[in-house]
């Protein structure tokens, strides 16, 4: 008589895989038991269900009435169920391990690139993906970040100041520092040479608010971006500003410095993220990395790149 017992799903397994196998030595070695494990799950399940489910003949491996019924649903389900399980691990890992940032082009280039290697190194299970955002996000560009973070498009955005969204959180990173530089030297004045700038740039605000007496007299060239000025410059006495960060770069660290007219910005440079109780692993250890870098680097103890 049938038990009123749920049969085992453990035992349910090992009489699908035992079906289609030539003999339960065969089934032991799929599933990595012995073969009395494979006998006593099958007489386990037997008695739980009230009838046998292989004929007893030690010549011949076959299924009873109730296994031919039993066994061809029985196989389907746990393909199925592995199918799912093996479905949900894979999203699970993506999740877990790819990292989405929105990063400024500049910022990537001249400082954060070189030092990706250590990340790699240290977090070796972490996909970084990157895409790139403007440097000093305008309004529109704060709300397409908001969104973009809000709905999880992105797991972290380093820009310029900060974002007004509840629902965000917003991380100092450090505060830009910004140094008139030309990639070669001239005796003549400052104010006589040409300036690349982006004249809508906060440094730009800032540095006419600070130097006033000189920012009046310059010849300016708008460019869009620093990385644009740089190429424009590269070659000749022409300066822009550039943040002291990006100054660390081997292909920047000759260049002529006019730090008596640097100047540092009202707000800082942030790292912004959702809101959550508990924050993504790989955003947690590539915010914390990130930090350490940046805290390493403008305190002058970075190792040589």
């Amino acid at each position: 008589m049938a038990q009123d017992k749920s049969p085992s799903l453990n035992a349910l397994r090992v009489f699908a895989v035992a079906a289609h196998a030539d003999s339960f030595k065969q089934a032991a070695q799929q599933l990595g038991v012995s073969q009395s494990n494979i006998t006593r799950q099958i007489q386990a399940l037997e008695e739980q269900l009230g009838t046998r489910l292989f004929q007893r003949d030690n010549r011949v491996h076959a299924l009873s009435a109730a296994g031919e019924v039993l066994a061809p649903d029985l196989f389907r389900i746990f393909r199925e169920l592995d199918r799912v399980v093996d479905r949900a691990r894979s999203v699970g890992d993506s999740e877990l391990t790819t990292l989405r940032i929105a990063v400024p082009e500049s910022f990537l280039r001249w400082w954060l690139s070189r030092r990706l290697a250590e990340f790699y190194a240290l977090y070796p299970h972490i996909q970084v993906q990157f895409q790139t955002v403007e440097l000093f996000p305008q309004s529109h560009g704060q709300a397409t970040l908001c969104q973009q973070l809000a709905h999880e498009e992105i797991d972290l955005a380093i820009h310029y100041g900060t974002l007004r969204d509840k629902s965000l959180h917003s991380a100092v990173l450090y505060t830009p520092t910004y140094i008139p530089v030309a990639q070669t030297s001239s005796e003549k004045a400052l104010a006589s040479r040409l300036w690349w700038v982006d004249t809508q740039a906060p440094y730009w605000r800032q540095f006419k608010k600070a130097q006033a007496h000189l920012a009046r007299q310059l010849t300016l060239r708008h460019v869009s971006s620093c990385n644009i000025a740089i190429d424009l410059a590269h070659g000749t006495d022409h300066l822009t500003l550039i943040d002291q960060l990006f100054l660390m770069h081997p292909q920047l660290q000759s260049y002529v410095k006019h730090t008596e007219y640097q100047v540092s910005l009202p707000e800082p440079m942030v790292a912004s993220y959702k809101q959550r109780a508990r924050q993504p692993l790989a955003l947690v250890a590539f915010h914390k990395w990130l930090d350490a870098r940046l805290t390493s680097a403008l305190a002058g103890n970075a190792q040589p790149s």
